[in-house]
């Protein structure tokens, strides 16, 4: 096969979670060699369905092995510092993200709708795919919300339209990946710890807008303008964009107003003929209800409990916050990403926070952090049950417990649906529970 104006017969995926096994099984089926390599252990499951395809694989380590190939394909969790990577470069090996497979194997008469930011990407891609959907066009999303993009590509039939969430990790490993609409929705510090400051994750999201040409288009705030001036794309500013006919749009809360103004100026600018005053509330409904954001589980003895768990830097949870009015006690904790806690620590400050409960690994980085902003009503937890617990204790019938961790859940979860499946269930166990 042919990729890039170069003829593949021999490829090597590095990593093996869910885009890597997409990526492997697309190359493999169109004929290609295809050697997977696991810096972990793979499961038994996952050596069977290898062995079964065909496809070569080495686990536990890197070997050079690896650099026998025509392209390296990466999956997201595979940082750019890797050694391998340098080697590949010395030998002139093209190192391609999954999102530039994609990119680079899309039909050219298929659109591609790219979404990042540090919050409210996922909601956003799935608004822009309701949108385009209620008004008649074929659209699938996928990308960092789920579904590898090269997954589509399997098909028997294309889309119309393919809009994708994409992460700084897939974009900080991209070269050739070229959305025709490009959305970037807000920037704060976030993935510290993979990035390292805040200079290179911003360096991250503006590869979101680096193949773009003067035909394409770029959907971001005007306060954004600045950050990023090296966009050649013509600049939509969907914060200064006249607000839709919508009746229900003054309803939704900040955040989500702000992401479905993003998806309605991404669709005009992808179709000039997009009408959203024919979108009705119930075609959004599932994409302004995704799963633990801000998600009202029900009450236990009077005070209500919120499930924010896809909250997992700062900024998100300083949305979450405002968008709580009753006085809250909020639970923070998991692996810290290494910003943003201080403009959080402000925010708390200046709302009615009842008691912060701290857990995980992040709750003395977390405790340290709000003692010296001078809030000093916080408690430290193991696990999210005592936190919940402690949470509980502290509560008054009218607060709210809002879980809104600020971290990534990689301390104790897999993810952080099965954080929030955890604390949903921590939830509901208790007596005095009623459902919302």
């Amino acid at each position: 096969m042919w990729i890039a104006s170069r003829e593949v017969t021999q490829a090597t995926v590095l990593g093996y979670a869910r885009t890597g096994e997409a990526v492997a099984s697309f190359l493999a089926r169109r004929g290609a060699r295809v050697l997977v390599s696991e810096r972990g252990i793979l499961t038994a499951n996952a050596r069977q369905a290898l062995n079964a395809a065909g496809i070569a694989h080495e686990e536990g380590g890197h070997s050079t092995a690896a650099l026998e190939t025509d392209l390296l394909v990466l999956s997201p969790g595979v940082p750019p510092t890797l050694p391998l990577l340098t080697e590949a470069a010395r030998r002139g090996i093209p190192v391609i993200s999954e999102l530039d497979l994609a990119s680079l194997l899309v039909p050219p008469e298929i659109p591609i709708v790219a979404v990042t930011g540090t919050n409210g990407k996922s909601t956003t891609v799935e608004l822009i795919g309701a949108l385009l959907r209620a008004s008649g066009r074929d659209t699938v999303v996928a990308g960092n919300i789920g579904t590898p993009a090269v997954s589509i590509l399997e098909r028997p039939s294309l889309p119309e339209v393919l809009v994708l969430e994409a992460s700084s990790f897939q974009l900080e490993q991209s070269l050739h990946f070229h959305p025709q609409v490009a959305v970037l929705l807000n920037l704060s510090p976030n993935h510290l710890d993979r990035h390292g400051t805040m200079e290179a994750y911003t360096a991250a999201k503006a590869r979101l807008f680096e193949r773009q040409t003067e035909r394409d288009v770029a959907v971001l705030p005007r306060g954004l303008c600045a950050t990023f001036p090296a966009v050649r794309a013509r600049r939509v500013f969907f914060d200064e964009a006249p607000l839709s006919p919508l009746p229900f749009l003054a309803e939704l809360a900040p955040h989500n107003r702000a992401n479905l103004r993003a998806a309605l100026a991404a669709c005009a600018a992808l179709f000039p003929d997009f009408a959203p005053s024919r979108v009705r509330r119930e075609d959004l409904r599932e994409a302004l209800s995704l799963p633990f954001r801000l998600h009202l589980e029900g009450s236990v003895a009077g005070v209500d409990v919120l499930n924010d768990s896809k909250s997992t830097n700062a900024a998100s949870t300083i949305a979450a916050l405002a968008s709580v009015p009753s006085p809250v006690v909020l639970i923070l904790g998991g692996r810290h990403k290494g910003g943003g806690y201080e403009e959080l620590a402000r925010a708390i400050i200046a709302r009615p926070v009842r008691s912060v409960v701290l857990y995980g690994e992040a709750a003395p980085l977390l405790a340290a952090t709000l003692d010296v902003t001078g809030y000093e009503r916080t408690r430290q937890c193991a696990d999210l049950r005592q936190a919940f617990a402690e949470a509980l204790s502290v509560s008054r019938p009218g607060d709210t417990i809002l879980l809104s961790p600020a971290c990534s859940s990689f301390d104790q979860y897999k993810d952080y649906l099965k954080r929030g499946e955890d604390f949903a269930r921590i939830v509901r166990s208790d007596a005095t529970f009623t459902p919302a």
